[in-house]
């Protein structure tokens, strides 16, 4: 057990509310291109992977390559959405106003898309100088690329992070970057990231300073 000196919150479902947003539009968007599926599959398939490996699933499930524009209008599309629709996680903006340790963002998003989401839903003052995209790396999520990339910048040890993610991919990358994985359980099933690592599991983003301070408490009483 360590004790956690910075906190690095993935981006989409953790501290902005899109999931359902992007994936009812990439939804739309694949059944003008001839394939069907159900909003549930597109959340078993899609969530928590980059842009570049969703386009990979779509050409191997379609059987053939996307339209030119497909990236670009999803994008646009979805960050139309975003000026209307998008909303922070219920009690995020708490969460940071409180907490008293170190903590940054790092997401398979690109910047722009991160940047944009948390200046829409009114975070991005909260992540000034703090944010980190798989973009900037070599290989995004499940690899752990990113996420020690984001340690190393904030100047801390892997083994010093904990991670907060909402998806079998970012729970992954955390597990295999040494650190700490929280699983963040409001739209899927807890056991899907305890599977593959998640240490801790809550559906209530208002608890998280309260897991934070009882792991910390922990390793204090244990004379670390």
């Amino acid at each position: 057990m360590n004790k956690f000196n910075l906190v690095i919150f993935d981006c989409d479902g953790v501290l902005i509310d899109s999931e359902r947003i992007a994936n009812t539009i990439l939804l739309e968007m694949l059944k003008e291109i001839g394939l069907f599926l159900t909003l549930e599959d597109v959340f078993d398939i899609f969530v928590g992977a980059s842009m570049t490996h969703c386009l990979e699933i779509v050409k191997n499930l379609l059987g053939k390559s996307l339209p030119e524009n497909f990236a670009t209008e999803f994008e646009q599309r979805t960050m139309q959405a975003f000026m209307t629709d998008l909303h922070p996680v219920q009690g995020i903006h708490d969460v940071l106003s409180k907490l008293n340790l170190s903590y940054c963002v790092a997401s398979n998003s690109s910047p722009k898309w991160i940047q944009k989401a948390l200046f829409v839903t009114d975070l991005l003052p909260y992540f000034s100088e703090k944010i980190f995209s798989a973009t900037e790396v070599s290989r995004s999520k499940p690899y752990p690329d990113v996420f020690l990339y984001a340690a190393e910048r904030m100047g801390f040890f892997p083994k010093d992070c904990v991670v907060i993610e909402d998806t079998p991919t970012g729970v992954r990358a955390g597990v295999d970057a040494g650190m700490t994985v929280f699983g963040y359980t409001e739209l899927i099933n807890p056991e899907k990231l305890r599977a593959v690592g998640a240490s801790v599991v809550f559906n209530d983003m208002k608890l998280l300073p309260k897991l934070l301070d009882q792991q910390n408490q922990s390793f204090i009483n244990s004379g670390k």
